[in-house]
């Protein structure tokens, strides 16, 4: 039997999705996450170009975005998330301003906050 590979994306515990256009996902960043694998050794935390991709993923899944393009991100990390962690994926689409804004919580806590925004498909 081959190995399978190293999950991409994180397991999803629970929904919950507003009107269109915001949506909570819980996560749970399992240790077997390839991102994990080499970053860093010793002291595996999940890398703030992943949080953004599984924001724009996330929001494609559950918002309904067909996201062509994303520019002009701005992020601001305050926390590590590492493995084991369970965070909140909050997601808001502001279709007026083509903005998708996204915050990744933990125990109350911002771990990361910021925005992108989407060109039109």
């Amino acid at each position: 039997m081959a190995d399978e590979p190293a999950p991409r994306l994180p397991r999803v515990l629970a929904i919950r999705a507003g009107e269109g256009t915001e949506a909570e996902i819980d996560i749970a960043l399992d240790p077997g996450l390839s991102w994990f694998q080499g970053h860093f050794p010793g002291m595996p935390i999940l890398p703030g170009v992943v949080q953004i991709d599984w924001a724009l993923e996330f929001a494609r899944r559950h918002l309904g975005l067909g996201i062509a393009a994303a520019r002009q991100f701005q992020v601001k990390f305050k926390a590590t998330m590492a493995p084991g962690d369970r965070p909140t994926l909050a997601l808001r689409h502001d279709p007026g301003r083509g903005r998708l804004a996204f915050e990744y919580r933990r125990a109350g806590q911002v771990c990361a906050a910021g925005s992108v925004t989407l060109e039109a498909p």
